[in-house]
């Protein structure tokens, strides 16, 4: 694909200074790239870089293919394709959810633009693996009983979801807000960007990474436990586990100070403090 019709066709945006550390925000499950415009003004040092997952927001919808990205080799290839069009250097993963997965995965096949992640609720993979000893929080029913919940009441379900996610209570702004974003999806595409996301492993890609990770986690998060980012900052040799106050799996749209001065922090190795 040329460089021009990538950049269209995932609605890329760049925000923030040219000369400043390049971060790419890549949103998790349920949401496109207004998910960030709370912490944005946490990272006015950055430059920026945003863009829509094919099949969601500003993306162009008819780029979806249910083959393509039925697995998550085509989520990074949509990822490194815009790296590589917009031709940057030393680039700074920021992935929610599965799309740290999508950071990973494309760091560990050697791309050389990707020189740092942080991931975000992230996890190497969401299932719990008995014979190995894995905890990753979901047992092999669970995943086919929130699908079977997003095919039989697709409202309802994203209603019920959304709170524990953004730690926020039911009917709060946060809270009524994702639920109005996930509802703006097509209810095939949600269920197979959950499949996805639930039933992939990455765990093997682990040992390839020597860049700098930086793991957020934040207490209960009702999608990764505890023990998964421990996981990961066990099995990448240059990570940093960092655990916030906030509530839910999504903190930055609920605490975007924190998340972004925690990021900043781990850019430039020395406390920051934001006015």
């Amino acid at each position: 694909m040329e460089h021009g019709n990538i950049l269209a066709r995932n609605n890329v945006r760049l925000v923030g200074p040219s000369d400043g550390p390049v971060l790419m925000l890549a949103q998790g499950f349920g949401c496109d790239q207004v998910v960030w415009h709370r912490i944005l003004p946490f990272l006015q040092e950055c430059r920026i870089v945003l863009f829509d997952h094919a099949g969601t927001g500003g993306a162009d919808l008819a780029a979806y293919s249910a083959e393509k990205y039925s697995s998550l080799d085509g989520y990074v290839e949509d990822l490194t394709g815009i790296l590589d069009a917009l031709d940057l250097r030393e680039v700074t993963v920021v992935g929610h959810t599965v799309a740290g997965m999508m950071g990973i995965a494309a760091a560990a096949a050697g791309n050389a633009r990707i020189t740092g992640l942080v991931l975000i609720g992230a996890s190497a993979c969401y299932r719990n693996i008995p014979a190995d000893g894995y905890a990753g929080g979901l047992e092999e029913g669970d995943i086919e009983k929130i699908l079977e919940a997003v095919t039989l009441n697709f409202p309802l379900w994203a209603a019920a979801m959304a709170p524990p996610m953004t730690g926020q209570a039911p009917g709060s702004v946060l809270a009524e807000e994702l639920t109005a974003a996930i509802c703006r999806l097509h209810p095939e595409y949600v269920r197979d960007f959950l499949r996805l996301s639930l039933e992939t492993d990455i765990r093997h890609l682990l040992p390839a990474l020597q860049i700098p990770v930086l793991l957020l986690q934040t207490p209960g998060d009702p999608l990764t436990p505890a023990a998964a980012s421990r996981y990961l900052h066990e099995h990448l040799a240059n990570s940093v586990l960092v655990h916030l106050n906030a509530k839910g799996n999504m903190p930055h749209v609920s605490a975007p100070r924190e998340t972004g001065e925690a990021i900043l922090h781990h850019l430039f190795r020395s406390t920051h403090v934001l006015p």
